[in-house]
């Protein structure tokens, strides 16, 4: 494995916690059961979204630049 695809699968690992991060938001999820007003539970569930999506980036971005430097290394062939 390759310097530069090591450093695309730690950009799509950050990626993926940070979306992960947002799935779990404590802050969205106390405020959903704890029932607190509408207004709040939806500032930060919109919050939690950019975090989701920021993360949704950085993954299919790193999936792509991988998918790209794999494919100009030519395949090794067993003789």
């Amino acid at each position: 494995m390759s310097h530069e695809e090591r450093e695309i699968k730690n950009v799509m690992i950050f990626g993926t916690g940070f979306a992960l991060f947002g799935l779990v938001c404590p802050f969205f999820w106390l405020s959903l059961f704890n029932g607190n007003s509408g207004s709040q539970t939806w500032v930060y569930a919109v919050h939690s979204g950019f975090f989701i999506a920021i993360g949704l980036i950085f993954l299919v971005k790193g999936w792509y630049d991988l998918r790209r430097v794999q494919a100009a290394i030519p395949a090794k062939t067993t003789e």
